[in-house]
């Protein structure tokens, strides 16, 4: 409750600094959203796409389904981080 009224007592100019600030955890969830969906968007149309035009006949067909995407993203996730760390 104190904080509420800290930022209340705040000039206009103060409480916008803090709102534009680049550390606000309300804007962190959406800044690395496009990276995320360039990950995942193809992962699900493969899933989608393999269940609709080729159905599986048996569990090993099943198990690589789910097997392979998941194999794709832990390869795209450890690019990423090789990536991120490079930048850094």
């Amino acid at each position: 409750m104190s904080n509420q009224s800290d930022f209340n007592n705040k000039v206009l100019k103060e409480k916008l600094e803090i709102l534009l600030d680049e550390d606000n955890q309300i804007k962190k969830w959406n800044e690395g959203l496009l990276i995320k969906s360039l990950i995942l968007l193809p992962i699900i149309i493969f899933i989608i796409g393999l269940f609709i035009v080729n159905r599986p006949q048996n569990l090993t067909d099943v198990l690589f389904i789910f097997i392979y995407p998941l194999s794709l993203i832990s390869i795209g996730l450890i690019i990423l981080f090789i990536m991120r760390s490079n930048l850094k």
